[in-house]
Order: C-alpha cells, then sequence, then structure tokens
C-alpha cells in the first residue's frame, strides 16, 4: 500500500519558508565572516545557532507529522535530527565561550 503524505500544504509551505529565511540567513553570515574573519568573527557562533534551530525545527516537524506510532522510522528519523541539533547547538555555544569571552 502506497503512503500517503499526511503533511497539510499549510503546514508544508510554512516549513519551507522557515527553510529559505533560515538559509538565506546562514548563506548571508557565512559570506560575512569568511571575507574578513577577523572583523566578523562574532558571527561564527551565530551561524551555529541558526543552524541549530533549523535542524531542531526539521525533527520537531517529522516527529509531529508522524501519523502513528506504527511509523517508527519516522519518530527515529526526527529524534535523530533533534540529537544532531543539540550537537551542533553545543559546538555553538562551545564556539561562543572560546570567541565572545
Amino acid at each position: 500500500m502506497a503512503k500517503v503524505n499526511t503533511v497539510s500544504r499549510g503546514t508544508s509551505r510554512q516549513l519551507d519558508i522557515v527553510h529559505i529565511v533560515l538559509g538565506v540567513i546562514i548563506a548571508v553570515m557565512a559570506i560575512m565572516a569568511f571575507t574578513n574573519p577577523v572583523e566578523n568573527m562574532v558571527l561564527f557562533p551565530l551561524i551555529f545557532f541558526t543552524a541549530a534551530v533549523l535542524k531542531i525545527i526539521c525533527g520537531v516537524t517529522v516527529i509531529i507529522n508522524a501519523n502513528s506510532d506504527h511509523d517508527r522510522k519516522f519518530h527515529v528519523r526526527g529524534s535523530f535530527q533533534i540529537f544532531t541539533g543539540v550537537i551542533i547547538l553545543g559546538i555553538g555555544i562551545i564556539s561562543a565561550v572560546s570567541i565572545w569571552f
């Protein structure tokens, strides 16, 4: 039996807009940070924080949109994305402490 996509168009569109906005923000900060790293060193932790937020939002969305308990692969996939987001957040915190303090 074919799996039917249970994500509504509104939710999918909102998630796409979040991806686009955060992706553009990350790209702009990365370009600014790598063109002049000494002056824009403060942007490196912000890049990690933004990437962590994006990954956590993706993981939560995957878990919310899993339609039942027998879709364990979606819960595992979402949990892994949240775990990855937390790892990236930890790297961002380490980066922020080493650069800002």
